[in-house]
């Protein structure tokens, strides 16, 4: 999933003509939209928070009449679907079960601090603003906050997989990660995280 999300960085800032196939504006937005409506979708969410608690897969209608008894079964499918082609869940015709991807998803929403600050640095020109959107909607889903206009900090652990992409992303692109614990000043940037 996140590995999806640096290459729509990429083909965007590239022009990403075989990837997008229209103008780069107009895919850009759409791309960023449906990237963030799959993200933070609170259905979503709660779905994969069921699946979590549970041992066993979990039968459908179960799980529809635990998690969102309101939404109608098509839109309860969708859900699931959307989740199912993330590989965020694993589903039958008649049960669903949350996979590894899933867990580190859900350890993503509630991060743990390490000691350790992570500060990321972009700078990316105006001609490639969808890239900039993209990249802060990302940054705030993994919990950094914006500390200058290009300068992103947290304090909260990255899992291999995200440092690997930041070093991937940094090779293309005018993106840094640096981890430090060696920062004067705190009160400012603990106050932030609070």
């Amino acid at each position: 999933m996140l590995k999806y999300f640096f290459q729509i960085i990429f083909h965007i800032y590239v022009g990403g003509t075989a990837f997008f196939g229209r103008k780069l504006a107009e895919d850009g937005k759409r791309v960023y939209n449906q990237l963030m409506a799959r993200l933070f979708n609170s259905y979503s969410i709660a779905i994969l928070k069921f699946l979590d608690g549970q041992n066993k897969p979990v039968v459908l209608s179960e799980l529809k009449s635990e998690v969102s008894p309101k939404l109608s079964f098509k839109d309860f499918y969708n859900y699931l679907f959307r989740l199912a082609g993330q590989e965020l869940i694993s589903k039958t015709n008649t049960a669903a079960e949350i996979t590894q991807e899933g867990k580190k998803f859900l350890s993503r929403l509630e991060p743990k601090k390490d000691g350790v600050w992570k500060i990321v640095i972009f700078d990316i020109p105006e001609k490639h603003k969808y890239v900039r959107t993209v990249l802060r909607a990302k940054l705030k889903q993994l919990h950094f906050k914006k500390w200058q206009n290009s300068i992103w900090i947290s304090p909260y652990a990255l899992d291999g997989e995200i440092e690997k992409e930041f070093l991937d992303l940094g090779k293309k692109f005018f993106v840094r990660l640096i981890k430090t614990s060696d920062i004067n000043n705190l009160e400012d940037l603990e106050k932030m995280f609070e």
